[in-house]
């Protein structure tokens, strides 16, 4: 690429748990894409995907781009997205050497026009895709396969799945590419009707498929890149040139707590009190159980993934299999020191996205599900706690 040659730019934008950050993380795989750099557009004031993304021991800045990731979270994904993105590519344009490509993962709330019309604004960059991530399976148990967007099924009386598909055809009127995710999950004729469903609702736009993050970037070399000129014609043709980044109502809380859950009582409130108005819950927890293990907890919809990422420090610095030396377990020690008293760095951060209501009402019963102070010194006294949670474990590449 000469340096008078713009920068392409692929925007992943898609509803909330369609697996985004897994297909980045799969591309960034990609020797052609190692130099990328990366912009993360987050709702939540935790901004966990762009830590998730970002290397070891590197740290994010919000509003700010660092070795190569940039943090749009909070604000910075609302009423400042387009003076962020601004300056945030004002800081990639100055990379030396120059990145690649620039990939950008999206909430999934972003309504796309002004995702694209922020991250079009510097003439050195290009947009190459807008993917929008569809989940097979959510695509099939909420929204009838796709055909509640053509008028071939009614759609049904929940308000929240109504909200949902609303904002959900909104991207797809967009999308230059639709990737279907966790195709594994639907059988092969309902995929099938799938494809030809949003190919009928999408016609400009390539339909690819990707099962455990299958599908690489480079596989869409071939898809003509979008015209801006075009897409915003569209947004003025459907009323959606509108000011607001996100859609109307959808917004995050952070649920942050050092005490542990209660694994029965985590279980059960999942189990009986998830409702469809909360479309999204992401981020760090522990177990009173597990008090090793650094949990990912992915919800989107009725579906709950837990992803081991780690071992907590406060347990790593205890050297239980020898694997740490003496130096590698006094600077544990001393990351410590101001950690909390009793759990150390242990902790639960988690993002709630979704309809009021909804979100605070299941906000306060996860507070319920942290164990007691009773419990927490029976964990202390190391006594078991029931625990409901799968524990077998499945490596995805």
């Amino acid at each position: 690429m000469s340096p008078s040659e713009p920068l392409p730019l692929t925007v992943l934008c898609g509803f909330l748990g369609s697996g985004k950050t897994t297909l980045l993380r799969r591309w960034r795989h990609e020797e052609a894409l190692r130099d990328a750099a990366l912009i993360v557009h987050d709702l939540s004031d935790f901004g966990l995907d762009a830590e998730l993304l970002s290397d070891d021991n590197v740290s994010p800045e919000v509003g700010r781009l660092v070795e190569r990731v940039a943090a749009l979270h909070g604000v910075h994904a609302r009423e400042r997205l387009h003076a962020s993105a601004g300056r945030v590519l004002g800081e990639i344009a100055a990379l030396d050497p120059a990145p690649p490509h620039v990939l950008c993962e999206s909430t999934g709330v972003a309504r796309p026009w002004p995702l694209i019309s922020a991250l079009t604004q510097d003439d050195r960059f290009i947009l190459r895709h807008f993917i929008v991530t569809v989940d097979a399976l959510n695509l099939h148990r909420d929204f009838a396969d796709g055909r509640i967007f053509t008028g071939e099924a009614t759609p049904p009386d929940d308000p929240a799945i109504q909200r949902a598909a609303g904002l959900f055809a909104e991207q797809l009127a967009f999308a230059s590419v639709i990737i279907v995710t966790k195709t594994d999950t639907v059988p092969k004729a309902v995929l099938e009707a799938q494809v030809g469903t949003l190919q009928q609702i999408q016609p400009l736009a390539a339909v690819g498929l990707s099962a455990q993050a299958g599908l690489l970037l480079s596989q869409l070399d071939r898809v003509p890149r979008p015209v801006l000129a075009e897409l915003e014609q569209r947004a003025k043709q459907f009323g959606l040139a509108r000011d607001a980044a996100t859609a109307d109502e959808l917004e995050a809380i952070v649920l942050r707590d050092p005490r542990p859950f209660h694994p029965q009582r985590l279980y059960d409130t999942c189990q009986h009190q998830l409702g469809t108005g909360l479309y999204r819950i992401k981020g760090f927890l522990w177990l009173a159980s597990r008090p090793e293990d650094v949990l990912l907890w992915q919800q989107s919809g009725s579906q709950i993934a837990l992803e081991l990422t780690g071992i907590w420090r406060a347990d790593a610095v205890h050297n239980r299999y020898g694997k740490l030396t003496s130096t590698e377990a006094e600077l544990l020690k001393k990351q410590l020191e101001e950690a909390h008293p009793i759990f150390g760095d242990r902790r639960n951060e988690l993002t709630l996205i979704g309809l009021p209501e909804a979100r605070d009402a299941f906000a306060g019963a996860l507070r319920d599900a942290l164990c007691t102070e009773e419990e927490i010194a029976a964990w202390q006294r190391g006594e078991t706690f029931s625990d409901p949670w799968p524990t077998k474990l499945r490596t995805i590449d």
